[in-house]
């Protein structure tokens, strides 16, 4: 994996995707009469591709205009085709890919290799920590790669993909990724300072796409959450996009517990999840670590898209009392708590504190694309299959109305490719970087 036995994996390409075959029989077409570029043909997704290069070369390789991290891309794909009548050809425009963000590392690329070694170990050290708990020396940070001069607390530009249309083409698939990961919960199940404590700090997630911060829980000390017990969760915010998972995913963990007599270090390091066979099952990681043992529950989504929901209520008295729950199906165990109201105080719009969940596409046609909502009231229990009321959300339906208890609600849900863009040059350098005595990094041991 990327930083111990080999450097970051090519994105899979060529997966089995819902699009209008009659539509993307003419793109084909259309593509093959104008391409007058054999470089396109032999390698479509450049896994070198250079943060140097301008937007104009970008836009010739891949084919599409070149867009800003983050920005939304153009909501609408057409068709083209010829009038009988007319001999003039309409052309249709391909949706907007988000290029790569080649935001710093202009004076790192000019560095000679032994200077970015240097760098490296001197950095590495600098978060190169005893363990109390196990009195170990373990690296608290994302080092698998040369972190020379990165910054670590950079947070990821990159944003959502273009919208999902049943005629997408051949062009975007190649950008879609084959596995996505959502992160169920995050819970402290020990406490060497007992209940209940006061956490603050970050838990942040790191994939292939750039390696930098997607924030999953960011606390300041004036805003700790209070833990009552080891069944309480941590309230996620994010993550705001999908996680990709072509090479390893990294959760780097930083919490601090407030008390009366000073704050302490409370959980710190970093949790993997490996690539390895696709496991329709949620996954557990584990970090022991200084005061703590907390639990991660994660679950990979094979083919995913991107839904991104949002709640409002139509009838009954605002604001909405009990939970919401959103997952990839009926089974709770895969559904994740995105609102509760003893900590949300919201009016007509639901407020959710994290509004995004990977979901699957199929394989087979007849199975439907498909987000699951759930709303609770505030004494039903989350692992109860039978309780509260069940909502699902089909691809292309757009929202749904439904009711429970005194509320009517209606749910919105907007549907978005999960796309990957080829890592720029830097990575690549810094992936062959790394001095021998750091190839793998000693990350906190699990139990």
């Amino acid at each position: 994996m990327l930083g111990e036995t080999q450097l970051p994996v090519p994105v899979q390409i060529g997966r089995k995707r819902r699009w209008n075959k009659d539509a993307a029989a003419a793109a084909a077409s259309d593509e093959e009469a104008s391409d007058v570029s054999p470089k396109e043909e032999q390698a479509p997704m450049d896994i070198a591709a250079s943060p140097t290069r301008d937007k104009e070369e970008e836009e010739e390789e891949m084919g599409v205009p070149a867009c800003e991290m983050g920005e939304h891309p153009p909501t609408e794909i057409g068709s083209s085709s010829i009038a009988s009548d007319v001999e003039e050809e309409e052309v249709t425009e391909e949706p907007e890919i988000p290029m790569w963000d080649s935001d710093d590392d202009g004076g790192v690329m000019r560095m000679t290799k032994a200077e970015l070694q240097e760098l490296h170990i001197a950095c590495v050290k600098g978060f190169t920590e005893l363990d109390p708990r196990k009195n170990l020396w373990v690296h608290t940070r994302f080092c698998s790669f040369n972190i020379g001069g990165f910054d670590l607390d950079r947070e990821s530009k990159f944003g959502l993909g273009p919208p999902l249309y049943d005629n997408l083409t051949p062009k975007l698939e190649r950008c879609m990724v084959s596995f996505a990961v959502n992160v169920i919960s995050v819970k402290v199940t020990e406490s060497d300072r007992g209940y209940p404590i006061s956490v603050y700090g970050t838990v942040v997630a790191r994939d292939t796409i750039d390696y930098r911060c997607v924030y999953l829980f960011r606390r300041a000390r004036e805003d700790p959450q209070i833990i009552n017990s080891k069944d309480d969760m941590l309230k996620l915010i994010g993550p705001r996009r999908g996680l990709v998972q072509l090479d390893n995913i990294y959760f780097e963990l930083n919490l601090r517990v407030k008390g009366d007599a000073g704050d302490e270090d409370f959980s710190k390091g970093v949790v993997v999840l490996h690539v390895g066979p696709y496991d329709p099952e949620p996954i557990t990681r584990v970090l022991s670590s200084w005061l703590s043992r907390v639990e991660l529950v994660l679950a990979t989504v094979e083919s995913p898209v991107a839904a991104s929901l949002e709640v409002k209520v139509l009838k009954g008295a605002a604001p909405f009392s009990g939970k919401i729950c959103a997952g990839t199906s009926e089974n709770p165990r895969t559904q994740m708590i995105v609102y509760d109201s003893r900590d949300t105080k919201s009016g007509s719009s639901v407020v959710l504190t994290r509004n995004l969940v990977a979901v699957p596409d199929p394989d087979d046609d007849e199975d439907e694309i498909g987000a699951y909502v759930r709303f609770l009231d505030d004494g039903d229990d989350v692992d109860d299959e039978d309780a509260g009321t069940l909502v699902k959300l089909a691809y292309p339906a757009e929202e749904q109305v439904c009711c429970h208890s005194a509320w009517e609600l209606q749910v919105k849900v907007s549907w978005t490719a999960i796309l990957c863009k080829p890592m720029a040059k830097h990575v690549l350098t810094r992936g062959t970087s790394m001095p021998k005595d750091y190839t793998c990094p000693r990350y906190a041991p699990r139990f």
